[in-house]
């Protein structure tokens, strides 16, 4: 088995420097009003489609408690719905609407100009790199593993 590579404090660094000098040049988050949960809730729905309530609350190690409020706030904002599951009528999907959808691709792009500033700061050989080890790590199972 290969060496256990982990990263220090000067890494942590490194990246945090990174996107402060990104976020500083224009790269403003779309979505100031929600907070990071209300954030992981649409990234969820963007990434993978309509998924119960249940199910996203597992995935983020949500309280059903917590994430009734998260709902709550997101469809008072306009950025999801509620349906029943077709196919179990005692579960609710949750969908992002048109809204949703415009905010979960505004998230997409502000990724997209954190990875951008990331490929300016490095060398034009390892560009190819870095975007290989990007979809790499973005398939991975093991990446978010706890």
């Amino acid at each position: 088995m290969g060496k256990n590579y982990r990263a220090d404090e000067s890494h942590g660094r490194a990246v945090m420097t990174l996107i402060h000098r990104i976020t500083a040049r224009g790269a403003k988050r779309p979505t100031l009003e929600l907070n990071v949960r209300h954030r992981l809730v649409l990234q969820a729905l963007g990434l993978e489609g309509p998924r119960s309530i249940a199910a996203i609350g597992q995935q983020l190690g949500l309280t059903p408690s917590t994430m009734t409020g998260i709902v709550d706030r997101l469809e008072d904002l306009g950025l999801l719905r509620r349906e029943r599951d077709s196919s179990d009528r005692r579960a609710t999907l949750l969908h992002l609407t048109r809204k949703g959808q415009v905010a979960f691709k505004r998230e997409v792009d502000f990724y997209c100009a954190i990875l951008d500033g990331l490929l300016e700061a490095t060398e034009d050989t390892a560009r190819p790199l870095v975007l290989e080890v990007v979809t790499h790590l973005g398939r991975a199972k093991s990446a978010v593993a706890a």
